[in-house]
């Protein structure tokens, strides 16, 4: 007979809002592990750094999704296999992936994170010299 784990992993809070992890069901989700990569990245800093290397030339009154936002779902969907943009058009409804995004999962359904066709905009704007400035942030994080 299977024992189910009745403890509660808590995870770093979005504001107010606790997260944590158990087996009572509600919204569900298979990739909890991009909490764990949300956390790392919180103590590193990585995606912050990525972010002030890439300049963002955008109108900000019609931005939707902001740079580092759209990093950070980029990222943390590679982080769990899914390295093919066309996987965000289910990953961006993920409550997990919202969550780890800094998007309440609580949201508007319609309301989700970047498109795919968004994310491919964000990866063809990283020019060379983005990518130097991309890598001192690697190597400094190292």
């Amino acid at each position: 007979m299977t024992h189910c784990n009745p403890e509660t992993f808590r995870f770093a809070s979005l504001g107010s809002r606790k997260i944590e992890a158990d087996f009572a069901g509600g919204r569900i989700t298979s990739d909890t592990g991009v909490l764990l990569l949300r956390e790392i990245d919180r103590r590193t800093g990585l995606i912050d750094a990525l972010d002030k290397a890439i300049p963002d030339p955008r109108d900000p009154a019609r931005i939707e999704h902001d740079q580092k936002t759209m990093l950070a779902q980029r990222i943390f969907a590679i982080g769990l296999g899914y390295e093919d943009l066309n996987d965000h058009k289910t990953l961006r409804a993920d409550p997990a992936v919202r969550l780890a995004t800094e998007q309440s999962p609580d949201d508007d359904p319609d309301a989700v994170g970047a498109s795919t066709s968004t994310l491919h905009r964000l990866e063809n704007r990283v020019d060379r010299k983005s990518l130097v400035r991309m890598a001192e942030a690697l190597i400094d994080d190292f």
